[in-house]
């Protein structure tokens, strides 16, 4: 890889790799390794909460050091529609209400705190449950001779609420039927989180999410306390230069359960992009989507392996998202875009 290519992987180009490097050859080799391990080792997980398909372009959602190493202002908007078709074949009486959520975040760097500030505002709805997020994070900046470390804290505000006038469609269920009217609770958190944006063209985080995991007085709600770890790679064969691979993986655990995602997208001409993602015991995906200048505009769409899924003939999930990032003045923000991973 040259020294020119690989300044293009890269969001930041303070220090740029010059020639080719033993130790970055190295990684590169280790992380193919690790998703091959990983593929041919899979375990058993749960998945639960809020899943999004196009997890390598929502980094600062799940970790707060990421805020600002775009290195220009990028906002986005992502929706996803869960179960497609389920509400076929339901009696009218019956308010079937597929999940859904939609996440809006904006994130920025400023030199005068010697880092970046992000802030995410989220939903998600499923039949009778609602839940609304407002984050807040900062992260310091460090650069260092192998890349560009994020460290970030972020505070967030969480609002869960039950419909009353929820008519499901089995009655017997003791839960529902002890709900007599809409409640709303409201849940403070924070988290926590590191990123290397490596100069190599690999990148790696690790985040602690919900650290307080308070217990809600008004609604029995506890969020689970997760650990969040992700990275990839980004590069290109010499006989395909106008192509740039990046295989990218992101787990989730709460040492009880864990959500696990593995991905492979390829750019073309720095413009197009498409790729393939499996979700462990929950999905296969199909991703692409396109630069406009400084717009991006990506679509997936997941195709269930889970059996009780496909016995229910419930349609898959549909996930569109829409980013546009601009520099700062006097900054040169890659927002043609070097490699779709970033957000």
């Amino acid at each position: 890889m040259s020294a020119n290519q690989t300044d293009k992987n890269q969001e930041h180009t303070e220090a740029p790799l010059h020639g080719k490097s033993r130790r970055f050859r190295y990684i590169r080799w280790g992380w193919m390794g690790l998703l091959l391990l990983l593929c041919l080792k899979p375990v058993s997980a749960q998945q639960e909460g809020n899943q999004i398909t196009q997890f390598m372009y929502n980094t600062y959602s799940y970790n707060p050091g990421f805020a600002g190493m775009s290195n220009g202002i990028c906002v986005s908007a992502l929706h996803r529609q869960q179960w497609l078709g389920i509400s076929k074949g339901l009696d009218e009486s019956v308010n079937i209400t597929a999940p859904n959520s939609t996440v809006i975040m904006a994130h920025m760097p400023i030199r005068a705190i010697k880092g970046g500030i992000g802030v995410e505002i989220a939903s998600f709805n499923a039949s009778l449950f609602r839940q609304t997020y407002v984050k807040l994070g900062y992260a310091y900046h460090l650069q260092t001779s192998f890349g560009i470390i994020g460290m970030g804290v972020r505070a967030q505000m969480q609002t869960l609420g039950m419909d009353g006038n929820f008519n499901p469609r089995d009655e017997g269920d003791p839960i529902i039927t002890d709900i007599q009217e809409s409640e709303t609770g409201v849940y403070g958190d924070v988290s926590i989180g590191f990123y290397l944006q490596g100069n190599g063209g690999y990148f790696v985080g690790l985040a602690a999410n919900n650290l307080i995991a308070h217990k809600g007085k008004k609604i029995a709600y506890q969020p689970s306390r997760t650990f969040a770890l992700h990275g990839g790679y980004t590069f290109s064969f010499p006989s395909l230069p106008k192509i740039e691979f990046t295989p990218s993986t992101y787990l989730e655990t709460d040492f009880a359960t864990f959500n696990w995602s593995i991905a492979m997208t390829g750019t073309f001409n720095k413009r197009f992009w498409a790729g393939l993602s499996y979700r462990l015991q929950d999905a296969v995906s199909i991703l692409g989507g396109v630069h406009i200048g400084k717009l991006q505009i990506g679509l997936s769409y997941d195709i269930t392996a889970s059996r009780f899924i496909r016995a229910s003939k419930i349609g898959g999930a549909f996930e569109v998202l829409v980013r546009y990032c601009f520099g700062l003045e006097g900054d040169n923000v890659n927002t043609e875009y070097k490699n779709a991973r970033y957000l």
